[in-house]
């Protein structure tokens, strides 16, 4: 009696952490934790790097030019090439333009400033 007890316990515990690591694969790959990376990083990125000038998606060397509904946003390839080269006064950014990840968390967070 005391041996099937152990060997039902022992199951028993398999099974729940079993059941525990499977809960836990599932909440980090479902689809929604990557969006949420992502944002997180395109905002961290824009806070580190954009902000100074580009505050709430404007422009405060050039208002006339904000980032919200910048043509430099038709597309990830236009938004790639003006990090790389922009116009003005502003800084070429080519460790973000140049890193896929990055630059896509940074593009998808621009287009969401509303």
């Amino acid at each position: 009696m005391k041996h099937n007890l152990r060997v039902n316990s022992a199951l028993m515990l398999k099974t729940l952490s079993m059941t525990v690591l499977i809960l836990l694969c599932l909440v980090v790959a479902r689809p929604g934790s990557q969006t949420a990376r992502a944002a997180a990083t395109g905002e961290s990125l824009f806070n580190a790097n954009c902000v100074v000038c580009h505050k709430a998606g404007g422009n405060i060397i050039n208002p006339k030019k904000p980032v919200i509904g910048s043509t430099m946003l038709a597309s990830k390839k236009t938004f790639k090439s003006y990090l790389l080269k922009p116009s003005g006064a502003m800084q070429p950014c080519p460790k973000i333009a140049n890193e896929d990840a990055d630059l896509a968390a940074l593009y998808d967070y621009c287009k969401s400033l509303k």
